[in-house]
């Protein structure tokens, strides 16, 4: 039988290891090549991302009059009141689509979409 020879210890290699040094030679843009985002997102528990979010900061750094300002709220509170919940709507479904469109160009960002590849809408009402 021969000797066994003694397990170098994981944490002796790494201390000899300049880590910085080593990813100075990764690829990240490879690396993320290999990474299934679908599989990355499944494991993702959105509630607890959620909870870590400070809604009020977030509500806090709105400037209200230059909202007003964009989405021409001051000229609906000086129409006529008949007209005034029409418009109101109108503006916020305009700024949900605006909304909307931002979030689907940060995730296609996120996810590496092709932006020119991703269809204009659902093939029954693009055609």
């Amino acid at each position: 039988m021969s000797p066994r020879l003694p397990r170098p210890s994981l944490d002796g290699v790494l201390d000899l290891v300049d880590v910085d040094a080593m990813l100075d030679h990764v690829d990240i843009n490879r690396l993320l090549e290999r990474v299934d985002i679908n599989r990355l997102l499944e494991r993702i528990d959105v509630d607890a991302l959620m909870d870590r979010i400070d809604v009020n900061a977030i509500v806090g750094k709105v400037d209200v009059e230059e909202l007003v300002q964009r989405t021409e709220l001051g000229a609906i509170i000086a129409d006529s009141t008949s007209g005034v919940a029409q418009r109101v709507l109108d503006s916020i479904r305009a700024q949900a689509v605006s909304l909307d469109q931002v979030s689907n160009t940060i995730f296609d960002r996120l996810l590496r979409r092709d932006p020119v590849a991703t269809p204009a809408g659902p093939p029954r009402f693009v055609a």
